[in-house]
């Protein structure tokens, strides 16, 4: 049996409403940060004198080159949050993001950028930790919300922080915007220092690499945990798949007439198109989550996939930017909906005693996509071109709805979420 310990001396636990809060400006600062690095990257490379010829090379490179040292470290932050207390983990990446993009804002060449862009593989582990602790201080009956509500700070990143990113970009330049994300990282990590407390818990004394090797076992021998996380990676390797080349596919489409409002500078052009899937996914997110407490959180995941696939098959087969910008708001909505539901489907079948571990290992998928998806687009630009290998990429993600229909477990409703499900 594991060994527990319960921390007596831990201040009055935060307030669940304000901890949705802190943990929102968190994922807001994150995601705008990591989606500036996303979207600038291939204009940031012509700044460093990168021949046009390797920017696609570039590009999928430094898209996954933080998961060659996050991946292998990604399964002992969940456990050793267990050990530690959640806080600790999760103060942790906000505070090496802020280091990494003060390197990115004083790049002098694409090998200076890489080694900002590996510092990342030191972030990864801290989404699945939120969304445990979250999960454990809100009410049931409001947890799909709550995990909504949280998974709503990237959505609303990603719906302004592109078009604001391009504003920032076209006056000050990108050295500087990426030292606003750098302040506004380190602000959160502040905040979270300051103002996050956890509720006293027991806390496992068994070793970090046991309690690791417990939920990776977990993932493999419980069925409906590794049925979630088979569709989930499908999902995020088609996504991943497209969205380091959308810019390309945005600036390659600008040669086109389009309307006035999408005339303008390269800059301007990335960030607004992006923003548009961003508003979507703000408005899906806390949508599809308040829908899943409603109707039952199988038919909202199943709904999310759904639109999400059909979104990015669309943006394969587009051939101007307005049809481009249509069909980013479709699939802006899908996405915002997969991961919030996802996650809340995975708090109510977790047992609670290993739900952060399980949540911490939630993200894989996601995570195994960031670093395998861009070598897929890297590969399907040079095999096919890049408008085949984005149609390509949209049709992976949206098997992944055909999946989820056989595979979806069946989840409890809010007044069975805290007890978990026999498995």
């Amino acid at each position: 049996m594991t060994s527990t310990s319960i921390d007596k001396r831990a201040p009055r636990p935060t307030d669940w409403r304000l901890m949705m809060a802190l943990f929102v400006f968190t994922g807001l600062a994150e995601s705008l940060a990591f989606g500036h690095f996303q979207a600038f990257t291939p204009l940031y490379l012509r700044q460093l004198h990168v021949p046009p010829a390797q920017i696609p090379a570039w590009t999928g490179f430094l898209g996954m080159i933080g998961f060659i040292l996050g991946l292998p470290l990604l399964p002992f932050w969940g456990p050793l949050a267990e050990r530690v207390g959640r806080k600790p983990i999760i103060v942790r990446s906000a505070v090496i993001e802020a280091l990494m993009f003060v390197i990115a804002s004083r790049a002098g060449s694409p090998y200076a950028l890489a080694l900002a862009r590996f510092l990342s593989g030191f972030v990864l582990g801290n989404t699945g930790v939120m969304l445990a602790l979250q999960s454990e201080v809100s009410p049931p009956q409001r947890v799909g919300l709550a995990i909504a509500v949280v998974s709503s700070g990237p959505s609303v990143a990603i719906a302004a922080g592109p078009l604001l990113g391009g504003i920032i970009a076209s006056d000050l330049g990108l050295r500087n915007l990426f030292l606003v994300d750098a302040g506004l990282t380190a602000l959160s990590a502040i905040l979270l220092m300051l103002f996050l407390h956890e509720p006293p818990r027991e806390r496992s004394q068994s070793s970090t690499g046991s309690l690791a090797l417990g939920a990776l076992r977990d993932v493999l021998q419980i069925a409906p945990v590794r049925n979630l996380f088979l569709i989930y990676l499908l999902f995020s390797l088609g996504l991943s798949a497209v969205q380091p080349f959308l810019p390309l596919w945005i600036h390659a489409l600008q040669a086109l007439p389009a309307p006035r409002v999408l005339e303008g500078s390269s800059a301007y052009i990335i960030g607004l198109l992006l923003t548009l899937g961003g508003v979507a996914m703000a408005v899906g997110t806390p949508l599809l989550g308040w829908l899943g407490d409603r109707v039952g959180v199988r038919r909202a995941l199943l709904a999310s996939l759904f639109v999400n696939g059909l979104g990015l098959m669309g943006q394969g087969a587009m051939a101007s930017l307005s049809a481009l910008a249509v069909w980013r708001l479709v699939q802006g909505f899908g996405q915002g909906g997969v991961s919030a539901t996802l996650m809340t489907t995975l708090a109510r079948i977790a047992p609670p005693d290993r739900r952060a571990s399980l949540m911490n290992l939630g993200l894989l998928p996601q995570q195994l996509a960031w670093f395998v998806g861009p070598l897929l687009g890297t590969a399907g630009t040079e095999l096919l071109g890049l408008q085949p290998m984005l149609l390509a990429a949209g049709v992976l993600a949206f098997l992944a709805w055909p999946l989820a229909l056989g595979w979806l477990p069946r989840v409890p409703q809010a007044a069975q979420a805290a007890k978990g499900v026999e498995m």
